[in-house]
Order: structure tokens, then C-alpha cells, then sequence
């Protein structure tokens, strides 16, 4: 059982976590955040379960709350992104002295069936190339190709920096620096992402250290804040464009995310050639010593339904 600390309310400990996390990727801080307040709010619905101390972190509740979130409809994946918070605080917690074991490292996972991630069809494609050019915006056209001719997370394109781009007009490299893993890369890249990106960077004044900086970019430089464009700048922006489309080109494209364009770009990869390990160093699918996880990148190029389906029109008896 863990120790209470009956001095120390959670609130304030929930605080010390959060202020731990904080170098990761906000999305990923608020998830987690999101998940312990729930937990915490949960448990004080429960006999015995307030005031909230961290010894009320038993198995039995971490399993009763995963439970819960079963009950009301959440979905497999959902329930495992918050048993991998609650176990990420509870290590936490430990290192701290707030517990003595982990409630939560012998609760069963839920099971999660891999899914292959979205691979745009030729018509797809077609259509989101096509509405891009139609915007005729040199911003939005490189912020289109990081992401379908890279690869690139959402994060990564909108913490992109000056400094860590090499572009001519015949070549061009970018450093990427993972704010997922804290890891960094070199990307060569594809002439059509270097040509979008190039052009962009031509037509800009370079008054921030980020390529692509967010509507209140002005008045966060002077108050010494980060100006970039945040991801949920990227995806209104991605919003906007899909709502371009005709009714036609709607019934395509009108469920397809800015997340799906680096799954397709894997799928694209894949059918090129590229082995396993050059997709993973690529997207930056790494362990913690830099070898390609390639775990992460078969589940990104698993075969589609349609892909299987079509399989079965080649086999013969």
C-alpha cells in the first residue's frame, strides 16, 4: 500500500507532476493531466475516497476506474493512454517518496486491435494536392508538404525553426528536433518538400527564430514567449482547407486528419522500396540508443482491408 502523506494535498502533488512533465509535448501533458484529475475525481466519489491522499491509489482503484471508463464506452486505446498515465505518476510518485510500489504496473492492458493507419487513396491524394494549389498560399503549401512528402508530426512542423533548416534551390535538409522523444534528426528531403518550404522561406520577413509563427506572434515576442504556430493553429488551418472542397470532393476527404498525410507518407514509402528500418529513422521511430523501432513502423504500414481485398483477386487454386 502506498504511504500517505496527509499534509501534502493532491492538488499540490498533481502540481509537482505536472511541473516534472513539463518538458514533453503539451498535448501529451494535458492527456496525462486530463486522466489523473478524472482518476482523482472518481475516487472521491467512492467510499472512503475523500479527502484525496495518494494511499487511495490502490490496485483496486487504479482497476476499478479502468473498469469505469469501459463502462461508459472508452474505447481500448483511450483506456491504455491512462494506464500509462497513472503508471507514469506512480513511478513518478515513487522516485519522490510519495510511494512505496506501484499500484498500477501489474493492471492488464486493455486490448487494442491494430488498426493500419490511413492510406490515402489516388483520389484522395489527388484531391488534397489539388485544393493546396488552389490556395495559392506559400505557407500553407509547405506546412501541406512537411507532412505528406516528410513525414512530419504535427508538433514537428509547428516547432520547426530557422536555424535548422539547409535549403538551396537544388537541395535541402532539416533538423528535427522530436518533441515526443527528445530525440534529433537529419532529414534529407524530397525535392517537393524542399521546393515548398524554400519558397516559403523566400517570401517571408525572418523576424522569429520559427519558420511558421501562430496569429498573436507580435505580442508573445514581446512577452518573451515562443511565437510558433500552436498544432491546434495547424489543424484549424487544415480544417479551413478541407472545407474548400466541392460536394464531391467532400464525400472523399471530409473525415481525413493532417495526421493521416505522415501515415500515407509511410504506406507511399513502403510501396517505393524503403525498407522497415529506413521508414523507422526516417519518422523517427528510434529506441532510446538511436536503433530503429520497428514495432512502431509496422503498425504504421499494416496492410489496409482494401489492400487485403485486393489480394484476394490474385490468389489462384
Amino acid at each position: 500500500m502506498g504511504r500517505v502523506v496527509a499534509i501534502r494535498p493532491e492538488v499540490s502533488i498533481l502540481q509537482e507532476f505536472e511541473t516534472f512533465i513539463g518538458a514533453k509535448d503539451p498535448k501529451t501533458v494535458r492527456i496525462y493531466m486530463t486522466v489523473l484529475y478524472d482518476l482523482i475525481g472518481w475516487i472521491s466519489m467512492k467510499p472512503g475516497g475523500s479527502p484525496f491522499h495518494v494511499g487511495l491509489l490502490t490496485q483496486t482503484a487504479i482497476k476499478g476506474y479502468i473498469d469505469y471508463l469501459a463502462e461508459i464506452g472508452r474505447a481500448p486505446r483511450t483506456r491504455t493512454k491512462a494506464l500509462s498515465a497513472i503508471n507514469k505518476f506512480c513511478r513518478w510518485a515513487i522516485d519522490e517518496g510519495h510511494m512505496r510500489r506501484n499500484p498500477a504496473s501489474q493492471i492488464e492492458r486493455p486490448a487494442v486491435i491494430n488498426i493500419a493507419p490511413r492510406e490515402l487513396s489516388e483520389n484522395q491524394r489527388y484531391i488534397m494536392k489539388n485544393l493546396v494549389e488552389k490556395q495559392d498560399d506559400l505557407r500553407l503549401s509547405a506546412i501541406f508538404a512537411l507532412a505528406y512528402w516528410a513525414g512530419l508530426r504535427i508538433s514537428e512542423v509547428a516547432t520547426l525553426k530557422v536555424e535548422d533548416c539547409e535549403l538551396n534551390q537544388r537541395a535541402g535538409s532539416i533538423t528535427v528536433r522530436d518533441s515526443k522523444q527528445g530525440k534529433t534528426r537529419i532529414l534529407d528531403l524530397h525535392n517537393e518538400a524542399r521546393r515548398a518550404l524554400y519558397d516559403y522561406m523566400e517570401s517571408i520577413d525572418m523576424t522569429s527564430p520559427y519558420i511558421f509563427t501562430g496569429q498573436r506572434a507580435k505580442r508573445l515576442r514581446e512577452n518573451s514567449k515562443p511565437d510558433n504556430i500552436s498544432e491546434r493553429g495547424i489543424e484549424h488551418l487544415w480544417k479551413k482547407l478541407r472545407e474548400t472542397a466541392s460536394v464531391q470532393e467532400w464525400e472523399f476527404i471530409k473525415d481525413i486528419r493532417y495526421h493521416d498525410l505522415r501515415h500515407d507518407w509511410a504506406h507511399r514509402a513502403r510501396a517505393a522500396g524503403w525498407s522497415l528500418e529506413e521508414i523507422a529513422v526516417y519518422l523517427g521511430h528510434q529506441t532510446k540508443d538511436g536503433a530503429p523501432a520497428i514495432g512502431t513502423t509496422v503498425r504504421y504500414t499494416l496492410p489496409s482491408r482494401q489492400q487485403i481485398k485486393d489480394r484476394l483477386q490474385t490468389l489462384r487454386g
